[in-house]
């Protein structure tokens, strides 16, 4: 679900500032690569990288609200909160990402769930499967 919905603004993205992990960042051009072989109106650009393994993982999108993968929570309800970073979450994104560009996302009418995402829903989703 979380994956899912970073993906989507992944797609909305005029461009992405990334700081954290490579894997995850291999996983994201991987998903992109394939996604513009689908959907050729895609053109995400990525204005700033910078890899490291602190465990921390932050992608600031312009025109879209940002998003953090790491273990600790941020306090703005507007940045999508991933939790700890696994293997199948950057799956998950990968697959994502590939699955909404083939449907024709963004606009495309209908091709996608359409509820309005919530972050504090989410959040408490989250915390509670780590409780």
């Amino acid at each position: 679900m979380g994956s899912r919905e970073l993906a989507k603004r992944i797609l909305r993205s005029r461009g992405i500032i990334y700081i954290g992990s490579p894997t995850l960042l291999r996983g994201i051009r991987k998903g992109l690569l394939s996604a513009t072989d689908s959907n050729p109106r895609i053109n995400v650009v990525f204005e700033s990288v910078r890899e490291n393994d602190s465990g921390f993982t932050s992608l600031k999108f312009m025109g879209v609200e940002g998003a953090v993968i790491g273990t600790s929570e941020p306090p703005d309800m507007d940045t999508l909160w991933l939790g700890k970073e696994t293997q199948d979450l950057v799956q998950e994104i990968t697959k994502s990402i590939v699955e909404l560009a083939t449907a024709g996302y963004p606009g495309c009418s209908g091709c996608v769930d359409d509820i309005e995402w919530s972050e504090s829903i989410w959040r408490d989703m989250v915390l509670k499967d780590r409780v």
